[in-house]
């Protein structure tokens, strides 16, 4: 039996929401993960993981947990101690009202009191924590500039320009022409081989305009060039970026040529662009013996 999360922590459980639990941040246990003020102790990941395993919802043998499920959990786990810093920079409280309303839809479901006290605990928390964040309001067009301007993936969305190529050093050559004042469409337009680039200009937009979801780009896009479009700066063009296409100078477009698609796009889930851009550009620390977290497909990989 499975329960209602939003987002997949294994093949058969998935998780959102933040993550309320006193003992998480147990300061005399080494930490699994640390971001901001938040942390998870290695001892509560071993008992959430133990009470998986007897729930049957991932397979322990020998007393060793597979580290795909170790990381699995342990990125649910950041999603919540993220949204606990997210909530709290906002004012958003997780409220007792929350909490009952995730208690009494879990609670229809027998098996839910079959697991273990901790489980349970963490399975509200994370839900009513996603209530919460459901609450969040898109920010001011002026912090929104400040935040694009300063991580412009800290939306939760990338707004971007690109052109690629099949040699490196044409790649550079293209970049020495955009160093030197020309505009990107042009330039994209004179190298790139991406279809149709000479009427888009390189842009990667969508039906919904110029930006396209952070989550589309980790789950979407090669990992190498999404590594690249997140170490770019607002209005600077950045490359040459090898990716399995060729190539590419990737242009972060200036906010004033994308506010209009970046305040329609994150007035949709306000909430969910935040965490997810939150999560992408946050210093988080993961215990090295499970692995790193790779903001490029936004989860915890083995080193």
């Amino acid at each position: 039996m499975t329960f209602a999360f939003p987002r997949r922590i294994l093949a058969s459980l998935v998780v959102v929401g933040a993550l309320g639990l006193a003992g998480c941040g147990d300061a005399t246990s080494t930490a699994a993960l640390r971001v901001g003020s938040q942390s998870v102790s290695a001892d509560f990941l071993d008992t959430i993981l133990t009470q998986l395993g007897d729930a049957g919802q991932i397979k322990i043998e020998n007393g060793q947990v597979p580290p795909e499920s170790s990381r699995s959990v342990l990125n649910a786990l950041y999603r919540g101690e993220a949204t606990k810093e997210l909530l709290a920079k906002y004012g958003v409280e997780v409220t007792e009202a929350d909490r009952t309303k995730v208690r009494t839809q879990v609670s229809q479901d027998a098996a839910f009191s079959n697991l273990g006290e901790d489980l349970q605990e963490l399975i509200i928390s994370l839900n009513a924590g996603d209530l919460a964040l459901a609450r969040l309001t898109a920010p001011s067009e002026e912090d929104l500039k400040t935040m694009y301007e300063t991580a412009p993936a800290s939306l939760g969305m990338m707004c971007v320009a690109h052109l690629v190529v099949k040699e490196e050093s044409t790649a550079r050559e293209a970049l020495d022409v955009l160093n030197a004042g020309e505009k990107f469409a042009t330039v994209a337009a004179k190298y790139s081989i991406e279809p149709g680039a000479d009427k888009s200009g390189g842009v990667l937009g969508s039906e919904n305009g110029d930006c396209i979801p952070l989550a589309d780009y980790q789950t979407q896009f090669d990992k190498d060039f999404v590594t690249g479009a997140l170490g770019a700066k607002a209005g600077v063009p950045t490359g040459p970026v090898k990716s399995s296409f060729g190539y590419h100078v990737i242009y972060v477009r200036p906010f004033d040529d994308v506010k209009l698609s970046v305040k329609t796009l994150i007035a949709t889930n306000p909430g969910e662009f935040l965490i997810n851009g939150y999560m992408a550009t946050a210093d988080v620390k993961i215990g090295s013996k499970y692995g790193r977290y790779n903001p490029a497909t936004g989860t915890i990989v083995a080193n």
